[in-house]
């Protein structure tokens, strides 16, 4: 199958990915606003990790500025148009310039999206699902192969996706199709529990059952935000504070899962720096207190 091959190619090549268990732990931190510059450093005491898209960042005075940032807190680097899910292939401009960031950082890890951006040599300019089919996963494998080859023995992982519509002629549910992915691309899983909050809201399906049908054992990183009901829909636009749905969505999975990084991400409407301080204070708090079950367990 083409996915084997993918992967296969990859290990012919002598990329080694590691798995979600071999990245070290970061704990929590925030998506980068050049807004919060001031803030971040003034209070880098309670950020262990800062997350950073290589599309916001260009030119050599942008790569130092991240080599600045760098000082302050470990970063990693979660891209926005690598359009991985593309029948056409990676752009290799956007694949350049993203080896440069990765060059200038060093980051523990990188990430991008199980979606796609581009059709036809033309800008989507947002987030667009794949269907959920095996011919879609293995797109995404073969295009992952592509994007290892450029950036060598850098662990890789692939995000979830909020999505308004389904695409026709699925042939597996949306669980199945993420872990399809990740095992046919042989990746680690970023995941985003917003966007699980919102497709279990619009889409009429249980969040927990979703979460335990996930391979979970190749989770490495937490997404967190918080959107807005429009047009009688749940979106997720990073614009607010996080839901109580999604917390409680951390709270299940933090036991059963050694996560590496939660990050929080606010992209518009900024808050005060204090009340993103404060759920970077509560996801904390969460993995702690999974972390001290855990203990607890190992004891008796």
């Amino acid at each position: 199958m083409a996915e084997a091959g993918a992967v296969a190619e990859a290990e012919a090549a002598g990329v080694v990915v590691a798995a979600a268990a071999d990245l070290p732990v970061l704990r929590t931190g925030i998506n980068f606003r050049a807004e919060w510059g001031w803030e971040v450093v003034r209070h880098r005491e309670r950020i262990d990790v800062l997350e950073v898209s290589p599309e916001n960042f260009v030119g050599a005075r942008a790569r130092r500025d991240l080599q600045t940032l760098g000082a302050v807190a470990p970063i990693l680097l979660h891209g926005l148009g690598l359009s991985l899910g593309s029948v056409d292939g990676l752009d290799r401009n956007r694949l350049d310039h993203f080896a440069r960031i990765v060059d200038a950082v060093r980051p523990p890890w990188i990430s991008e999206h199980i979606a796609f951006t581009r059709a036809g040599g033309l800008d989507v300019g947002h987030l667009t699902p794949l269907p959920f089919t095996q011919e879609a996963v293995e797109t995404v494998a073969t295009n992952v192969t592509a994007w290892r080859r450029c950036i060598p023995g850098v662990p890789l992982l692939l995000e979830n996706i909020a999505y308004t519509l389904r695409l026709p002629g699925g042939e597996m549910s949306e669980a199945e199709f993420i872990r399809g992915v990740v095992e046919a691309a042989d990746c680690g899983l970023l995941l985003d529990l917003e966007n699980v909050h919102a497709n279990a809201t619009n889409h009429g399906y249980d969040a927990i059952e979703f979460l335990s049908a996930l391979p979970l054992e190749r989770i490495g990183e937490i997404h967190l935000a918080g959107g807005l009901w429009t047009d009688g829909q749940y979106a997720d636009t990073h614009t607010r504070p996080v839901p109580e749905e999604s917390w409680a969505l951390l709270t299940w999975l933090a036991p059963r899962v050694n996560i590496r990084a939660v990050i929080i991400e606010r992209d518009d409407d900024l808050p005060p720096f204090r009340e993103l301080l404060a759920e970077l204070d509560r996801a904390r708090a969460i993995l702690g207190h999974a972390a001290d079950r855990s203990a607890a367990g190992a004891r008796l």
